[in-house]
């Protein structure tokens, strides 16, 4: 094992490590890491403050992320943050729906009928659209990750590089001022960049809960984000962190 790990990088490690096992105890991964049992015991225990992993008797189990029950979470702030981001879309536009629950909300309520273009990349979005009746919209396929209802392949990447999108509608997991844009699982990350990176403008859809996290996958930088659509918990801290940076606020 590598031991040159800066400890976001150890913390991604041993999420990694603990979701292909299902678990491990504190002694194995001390030893794995090559770091003391004290250490791990840390690191451990920032995974459980972030609900990414539970302790049980020396041994850490992974928590895996379920898209289903994360829809019952701050439902009305997400409704109302999905609202607000529909009402973005502008005729004859080329849209990417990100990973999540809030953009699932997003494409329930794009209008009927819209001419516009959508490209997705998970069922549950997908779902929404099919309903919608847009002028057209574009799957990325491949490996499907239930707890994400993910697409994932190399072919979904180079369908996005395809792509020259007017919007792209951005999930995360975890909004911090130091460590930036994360998520939860690394197999998220190359598509999101490739998004950000293939879309005029970004709009960031994180309801209040998401600020001060930190999860495991780095995937961007604040200052990628265009817009930030969020709800009324957030703080004026945040608020004036942002519109410093040059990103619009709108407060739902």
């Amino acid at each position: 094992m590598n031991t040159m790990y800066n400890r976001l990088g150890r913390l991604g490690r041993i999420t990694e490590l603990l979701r292909e096992r299902n678990g491990a105890s504190i002694r194995d991964l001390a030893r794995e890491f090559t770091v003391s049992e004290m250490t791990i015991r840390r690191d451990l225990e920032k995974l459980r403050e972030d609900n990414i992993i539970s302790l049980v008797h020396g041994a850490a189990i992974y928590k895996s992320y379920n898209l289903d029950l994360e829809k019952g979470v701050n439902i009305s702030e997400k409704e109302r943050i999905g609202k607000a981001a529909a009402k973005r879309i502008q005729m004859d536009d080329t849209i990417i729906i990100d990973i999540g629950t809030t953009t699932e909300h997003l494409a329930r309520h794009i209008p009927r009928n819209f001419s516009i273009s959508a490209l997705c990349f998970t069922m549950n979005s997908l779902a929404e659209l099919y309903k919608k009746n847009v002028k057209s919209f574009i799957i990325g396929g491949g490996a499907f990750h239930p707890d994400t209802q993910l697409f994932e392949s190399p072919e979904t990447i180079e369908l996005i590089r395809r792509t020259r999108a007017t919007k792209f509608f951005v999930s995360t997991a975890g909004i911090n001022r130091k460590l930036e844009l994360t998520t939860v699982n690394f197999y998220e990350v190359a598509v999101k960049q490739t998004c950000i990176q293939h879309a005029d403008q970004k709009f960031l859809l994180a309801d209040s809960t998401k600020f001060d996290k930190v999860k495991p996958a780095y995937f961007g930088h604040l200052n990628d984000i265009d817009a930030v659509i969020t709800d009324s918990g957030i703080s004026e801290e945040w608020v004036r962190i942002l519109e410093n940076m040059g990103i619009e606020v709108e407060i739902v």
